[in-house]
């Protein structure tokens, strides 16, 4: 019960009591980011971070490439630094990372950082992990488990289709400290199978929703309200094309398919997930919001000068759908904030480096109840 006094003058004085048993407040927001690393070719004689975390670079010579790919264990402090500039996250997905990047990461990020995931060819460490960080002062692991992008998806290593790859997605369930699930998805698609990404997203929604109904199942009859389900990673979509070819994600069935309302031709149940991208809650005459998605709308940029490679948005977060046509997220929650973290250091950092520190950007994204 809270107690307001009112006044119009001294003699004129209402007591309000509001009862606040029904009162709720909403959760905080999400905040989330992807990034695909890109492997470190260097990784049977990895690097050890040295105390102050940053290599200090090379010196270039004349007539090399500004733009070209340096060490991993130049670029990691970069990579990390930039996610963290631009404010605290909650959950972070990344791709490409080999076992000692993983570790490196780990150290990087800090203690309050836990992580899941699996090397993609033997379901223990070998290969490269698709893994989810997530912040442990505000979660707690519920659950966890990888699954196979292939028509054996309990088998570790195995490949589909047309890939010519193994591929893998890290399924996530947290307890939220501010009450209620968070359910995540991190995955990496096959660059070269167009059948493969176009299955890999009918595998994906229904992997997820039977996850997802298992951990929730689990609460029943707690009351507890539906969490978000959060899918992010590189879609390797459009990158064959030339540099003149307009890009358009949503030309490819691995697109298409993981933002469908149809159902899923397996019958299974399945969820249908919104592009942060396309779905920006944005500023109108009465609501007060970002404007637009922010900085560099395409995402894959190689390690060249821009216009030598062609440049393609294939790095998504999107957020599980509900209605019959999608008409909302689930849970009620909504994207807030959507920006892309540049991956070039021009005219030299503290140090003096300059150059990409992977050869993808970063996509940071807020959620937060509608």
């Amino acid at each position: 019960m809270v107690t307001i006094s009112t006044s119009g003058s001294d003699s004129d004085i209402r007591t309000l009591r509001v009862s606040t048993s029904h009162m709720t407040t909403s959760p905080p927001p999400i905040r989330v980011a992807t990034l695909n690393v890109r492997y470190d070719g260097q990784r049977a004689t990895p690097t050890p971070i040295p105390p102050a975390g940053a290599v200090p670079p090379a010196p270039r010579k004349p007539w090399e490439d500004k733009y070209r790919e340096q060490a991993w264990a130049v670029r990691r402090s970069r990579l990390v630094d930039a996610l963290l500039s631009t404010g605290d996250l909650d959950l972070i997905g990344f791709q490409e990372v080999y076992a000692s990047q993983l570790a490196d990461l780990a150290a990087l990020l800090g203690p309050k950082w836990a992580h899941v995931g699996v090397g993609r060819d033997d379901g223990k460490q070998a290969g490269e992990y698709s893994p989810i960080f997530f912040n442990t002062d505000r979660f707690t692991l519920l659950k966890w488990k990888s699954v196979w992008l292939s028509p054996t998806p309990d088998v570790p290593g195995s490949v589909g289709w047309d890939a010519t790859q193994t591929r893998i997605a890290t399924l996530l369930s947290l307890a939220d400290a501010a009450g209620g699930h968070v359910h995540a998805v991190c995955t990496h698609y096959d660059d070269r199978g167009v059948v493969a990404r176009a299955e890999s997203s009918l595998l994906i929604r229904a992997a997820i929703r039977a996850f997802v109904d298992e951990v929730e199942g689990a609460d029943a009859g707690k009351g507890a309200a539906a969490g978000p389900v959060i899918l992010f990673g590189d879609f390797s979509e459009l990158r064959r094309a030339t540099p003149l070819t307009p890009d358009s994600p949503d030309s490819e069935d691995g697109y298409r398919n993981i933002t469908s309302f149809a159902p899923l031709p397996s019958g299974a149940p399945g969820f249908s997930f919104l592009d942060a991208y396309t779905h920006l809650a944005a500023r109108g005459p009465r609501h007060a919001a970002q404007s637009r998605p922010y900085g560099p709308k395409n995402t894959y940029t190689g390690f060249a000068a821009p216009g030598r490679e062609r440049t393609t948005r294939i790095d998504f977060v999107m957020l599980a759908a509900e209605g019959a046509r999608g008409e909302r997220a689930r849970g009620g929650w909504q994207f807030s904030q959507y920006a892309v973290v540049d991956n070039w250091v021009e005219e030299g950092d503290a140090d003096g480096w300059e150059g990409r520190w992977s050869d993808h950007r970063a996509v940071r994204v807020t959620i937060s109840k509608a």
